[in-house]
């Protein structure tokens, strides 16, 4: 009798979907195969979660059921995703207890890498304002977290031996004429609590050490480091860059990018670092004594070769510690070294980066900011700065990282990456108002294969995690033309 209970039980729950129950599914990344069935579940229990090799190391299967659910997953990236998923499906069944779809997901991601890119070095965000971020970005199936931690504005890496990196490149006098001092510096055990902390979630976190320009703060700090040292420089106080580069003919450059590196090693379980290299004007190698006579020893013929040599050494740097680069592409590729990981960045040069970075040997991440800076404005009318475009929801939801080309030509593509620059973000408020709800559309162009992706479908989407993210994240996704974050500096332009 008991038994029969049990069926009976299940039957009424297998009923067919009444007319007030979801009939969809609402997940971000859309999953790459989707199954559903004529049944309404009002249960998200785990019945089982076992581990299946077969599935591939990211990929995870997940069976919605009338009396719960089932989770098989191919390694501990599958078991994550997986977990991720069910979160979704849970704040969803929450927002809709008249009950959600059974069904069958079986999901992998299209791409290994999808990153976003912080900012602390222009304005610094505290562990805590880190942490939250973070959790946003497991939700989204994100799997790297770059930290953008040194700039013209400032310095945020602690390197023993270098005190002044805290006591002056860390610290600037105001922000765009606001009068207001800012500053901050991570200690050691803030960046490996992050780190841990990310990893649990399935987030590497990525350094990054801009070189050779973008280095006003370390100027400031460690003037004896560039061609022509300036006693006076200061940390930047506006956006922009400079003509400094650090000289690579002084011995005691590299003695301090062996301590950063060494630094980063002790810190950071990623082998990766990146460098940075972009928007470095050599005007000043061209001019500087030293840079001259070593071009005239090497018989280099120009700046650039200089450029491409000193990237080798930085790369033989990293080597020693078992770390490699990453770059913002250029579009020269005779600066980089085939096998080596770039990013498209600059506007409208998406397109042709494909075939050169193939060309060239290079790894490509998909980082055009026409799709992928999520500093600029996201509704018509908000705060530009005077030159940023609009980059609305739907144009960053039209991202196919491979637009279009076949897998032969676009298989050295590693994914997506959004960047979130920070000169006008001062807190983690302006960030999140800016990064989301666009960085889901980011998301699902390096997650979903482009023949379940669609727009309705998003839009609907969208929709509904507004309630899940108030309710998780305490944090409204709601955005209008005038509910942003006011900016303090905004009349100062």
């Amino acid at each position: 009798m008991k038994h029969l209970l049990s069926i009976f039980a299940g039957i009424l729950l297998c009923a067919i979907l009444p007319s007030v129950a979801a009939d969809k599914y609402s997940i971000i990344p859309e999953p790459g195969r989707t199954e559903l069935k004529p049944q309404a579940t009002r249960t998200l229990k785990l019945l089982s979660d076992k581990a299946e090799a077969s599935l591939g190391k990211d990929a995870y299967r997940l069976a919605v059921t009338p009396g719960g659910v089932h989770l098989a997953s191919g390694g501990r990236e599958g078991r994550l995703y997986g977990q991720a998923t069910l979160r979704q499906l849970q704040d969803q069944l929450a927002a809709q207890p008249e009950g959600i779809p059974c069904g069958v997901i079986k999901d992998k991601p299209r791409y290994p890498w999808r990153g976003l890119m912080v900012d602390p070095a222009r304005h610094f965000i505290p562990l805590a304002d880190l942490k939250k971020f973070a959790d946003l970005m497991a939700y989204y199936k994100f799997n790297k977290l770059h930290l953008h931690l040194t700039d013209n504005q400032g310095w945020r890496l602690p390197v023993p031996g270098y005190p002044r990196l805290e006591s002056v490149a860390s610290k600037r006098a105001e922000t765009f004429g606001d009068g207001i001092p800012h500053g901050g510096m991570y200690t050691r055990e803030e960046l490996k609590e992050l780190v841990a902390y990310c990893a649990e979630r399935g987030i590497e976190v990525i350094p990054e050490i801009d070189v050779p320009g973008h280095n006003e703060a370390l100027a400031a700090a460690y003037p004896e480091f560039f061609c022509f040292p300036k006693p006076d420089m200061k940390v930047r106080t506006v956006a922009g860059n400079s003509k400094e580069l650090v000289c690579p003919q002084k011995p005691e450059v590299w003695k301090f990018y062996a301590a950063v590196f060494k630094e980063l090693k002790d810190i950071f379980p990623s082998k990766i670092v990146h460098l940075g290299g972009d928007e470095a004007p050599t005007e000043l190698w061209e001019k500087c004594p030293l840079c001259r006579q070593a071009r005239a020893r090497a018989g280099m013929r120009d700046e650039q070769e200089q450029m491409r040599a000193f990237f080798a050494r930085m790369t033989a740097l990293l080597a020693k510690n078992g770390q490699t680069p990453q770059f913002w592409y250029e579009g020269n590729a005779g600066i980089y070294h085939p096998g080596e990981t770039v990013y498209a960045w600059r506007q409208d040069q998406a397109r042709q980066s494909i075939d050169k970075t193939k060309k060239a040997g290079l790894n490509l991440i998909m980082a055009s900011n026409e799709y992928c800076y999520l500093d600029f404005p996201q509704i018509q009318g908000q705060y530009n700065w005077g030159w940023m475009r609009t980059t609305t929801l739907r144009k960053c939801y039209e991202l196919d990282p491979a637009f279009g080309k076949s897998p032969q030509e676009t298989g050295h593509i590693r994914g997506v990456h959004a960047a979130a620059w920070a000169e006008h973000l001062p807190d983690l408020n302006h960030l999140l108002y800016r990064v989301y709800p666009r960085a889901m559309a980011i998301a699902e162009a390096g997650w979903s294969p482009m023949d379940v992706r669609s727009w309705d479908n998003f839009r609907r989407k969208v929709a509904d995690h507004r309630a899940f993210v108030l309710k998780r994240f305490n944090y409204d996704l709601e955005r209008t033309k005038e509910n942003e974050p006011p900016f303090r500096w905004e009349n100062k332009k």
